[in-house]
């Protein structure tokens, strides 16, 4: 086959299913070549999504019930019969595409294709990765929890995990880590290794150092409080008090009202900064480098970890002093944003409040409703905009070149928690890049108790679209799309985009996967039904009372690791622990799930053999106990069946 020419090779191909693909990668390098080729998994991808199941059906029929149904998706629609009730015409995905698509020519095929593609100009798509993160296994696993000892030294109960973020590693090792603050007030770092040696795969989800207790917690200004009767720190718990800037390695972790500057090499806090009001809010990183945007209580502040720490401690020592009085009621002093009786002054800043600092500190930006949640830095080329969503009802657009000025708002109505890009910051940045002019900022929350899944545009201004510096102009944001219908029963948590996709989760502990659209579902994952139910074992009164079934986790914040492949993963963080989703056969063992003992010798210097004959045991036991559980639930529900069949033969 090697002797025949490529347009032969490529047209033998496209007959083959994708399975039957990836098992002709392994014949040579140039099969592998053909068959992982861009082009054709990108015509895999289309075929099997919702746009190809449209086209596919007649012209008069109606196919919108199905985008609106949420309960509806790609993946259960091909597991079981609906799909034939629907339309029996339209084979499963596993079989090779969409029957009509598959009579088109490639040429026609690939003109579709290209129609529903939703990338931006100039993205690189890897449609490989694409498509096993569509349709490939899913795994899910908790990364290992640290554990503190008890009063007795003997047991240990875990730490609670109180943010997540993500340290990138874009040289050839990839070593990227995991950074979250613990309960205790330390730092603590994972090892998530993404190269394909053997060692380091093992080692993914273990801990690699976790900081001195109570680091994040400590008064570095050496001052003494103010007022001794203030409470003592503590986490906001909303997951985004956690930034790391992957380029100087450092994190920057808020506690009540502090924020600490943490040294990732040493997990040493190197400077420490209080402010008013409590931090709710922290910017993430972007694929250029800009101060840090934090969002208090009652305000939105840039960070500049340029300054000196004396200056800043001065400065927000008198900003604090300002506001420790009480607050004093004034009516309507929560308008809503888009009310006409609100009046900017002539200088662009918001109207002066009671709860604003003086006139001398101008350096933030007042907000007229509490609750920020939420802080976007949108990629290149909107190198100046910061975006502002939180529990009021517009989105707060800031320039920094004319900040604390507010630019202009959007109204959205509901009350947002969640702000992200799609596409997303692209790493490495090359000096080549051409960035698109346009992107889509995406908002989560929840309107009239369901969740709500916005869309909006944001694009260069038409009046500074001649200016040849992008730097110089400034962005619009404006509605695109709002699914308040299908998107979830519940309220959305977090947001993020992955891939060519959009994720989001909800407080139903649903994770799902939809088209950058916004409508059509890809996929869909729930934490607490993490195996599916065999249908042959016998089911008593309460199918929820099964093991899958007994935790109630959400999914607080949703972090994709940007890798292909291997690398590709969606980190979850529900408040308590961070869990891994691979696109990947589960795998044998599990490191969350490990027994402390094994942590001990994890640390100890023990030989290999000796720890993977500790790990057997640990396995051995923990399936001795699965099957235990299972088979009391089994007894359980025929006891539970046998009492409902007496009492309702009894009162007949």
């Amino acid at each position: 086959m090697d002797k025949l020419p490529v347009e032969i090779l490529t047209k033998i191909i496209d007959f083959l299913t994708p399975r039957e693909k990836v098992q002709l990668q392994l014949v040579s390098k140039k099969i592998f070549d053909l068959a992982r080729d861009n082009n054709l998994w990108k015509l895999h991808c289309y075929e099997q999504s919702w746009a190809a199941l449209q086209a596919s059906r007649p012209s008069g029929r109606n196919s919108e019930s199905l985008l609106t149904n949420e309960t509806a998706s790609l993946s259960t629609l091909g597991q079981n019969s609906l799909r034939d009730l629907i339309q029996p015409a339209v084979p499963r995905p596993e079989d090779g595409g969409v029957e009509g698509h598959r009579g088109l020519s490639l040429s026609a095929r690939a003109r579709a294709a290209v129609e529903w593609d939703s990338s931006a100009e100039g993205e690189h798509v890897d449609w490989y990765s694409e498509y096993i993160a569509r349709h490939g296994p899913l795994s899910f696993s908790w990364v290992q929890q640290p554990l503190r000892s008890k009063g007795d030294g003997r047991r240990r109960e875990p730490y609670e995990i109180k943010g997540m973020g993500l340290l990138k590693d874009w040289s050839s090792a990839r070593e990227n880590k995991i950074v979250a603050p613990l309960d205790d007030g330390s730092v603590c770092i994972w090892d998530l290794n993404h190269s394909h040696s053997a060692v380091s795969q093992s080692g993914r989800g273990r801990i690699l150092g976790t900081s001195e207790p109570g680091v994040l917690m400590r008064n570095l200004s050496g001052r003494r409080e103010r007022s001794p009767s203030k409470s003592p720190l503590e986490f906001i718990n909303l997951g985004e008090g956690v930034s790391v800037d992957s380029f100087r390695r450092r994190a920057y972790l808020a506690i009540g009202n502090v924020l600490n500057e943490v040294d990732l090499e040493t997990l040493r806090v190197i400077s420490q900064q209080r402010y008013p009001w409590s931090i709710f809010a922290l910017s993430q990183e972007t694929d250029y480098s800009v101060p840090l945007t934090l969002a208090t209580t009652l305000s939105l502040q840039i960070h500049d970890s340029r300054l000196s720490a004396a200056e800043e401690e001065e400065a927000i020592s008198l900003r604090c002093e300002k506001n420790s009085a009480p607050l004093v009621p004034e009516l309507d002093i929560f308008p809503h944003y888009d009310s006409p009786q609100l009046q900017l002054q002539p200088n662009g800043l918001p109207p002066r409040r009671i709860r604003s600092p003086g006139p001398e500190q101008e350096n933030y930006a007042p907000l007229f409703q509490p609750g920020p949640l939420s802080i976007l830095h949108p990629p290149a080329p909107h190198v100046n905009t910061i975006l502002l969503a939180g529990r009021f009802p517009s989105i707060l657009c800031y320039d920094r070149r004319f900040f604390p000025r507010l630019q202009s708002t959007v109204h959205s109505g509901g009350r947002l928690c969640g702000l992200a890009s799609a596409p997303g910051p692209r790493f490495p940045v090359f000096s080549d890049s051409v960035y698109p002019e346009s992107h889509a900022v995406v908002a989560c929350g929840e309107y009239n108790g369901r969740g709500s899944l916005e869309l909006y545009n944001l694009q260069s201004s038409s009046k500074d679209s001649g200016n040849r510096n992008p730097s110089a102009r400034s962005s619009q944001l404006t509605p695109a799309y709002k699914n308040r219908q299908s998107a979830a029963s519940s309220k959305l948590l977090s947001v993020a985009s992955h891939g060519n996709r959009l994720v989001y989760s909800d407080s139903e502990g649903n994770i799902k996967w939809v088209e950058r659209n916004g409508r059509a579902e890809v996929r869909r994952w729930n934490l607490n039904i993490s195996q599916p139910h065999d249908p042959s074992q016998p089911r008593g009164l309460w199918p929820s009372s099964g093991p899958q079934n007994q935790s109630n986790e959400v999914a607080r914040k949703i972090l994709p690791t940007e890798g292909n492949l291997s690398g590709d993963e969606l980190l979850v963080w529900t408040g308590e622990r961070i869990g891994r989703i691979r696109f990947s056969v589960p795998a044998d063992q599990d490191i969350g799930n490990e027994d402390e003992e094994d942590d001990l010798f994890m640390h100890a210097e023990v030989d290999e053999a000796t720890r993977e004959a500790m790990r057997k045991k640990h396995r051995d036991e923990w399936e001795k106990e699965t099957r235990y559980e299972e088979a009391m639930r089994q007894a359980l529900e025929r006891q539970a069946d046998e009492v409902r069949w007496m009492g309702t033969d009894g009162m007949s």
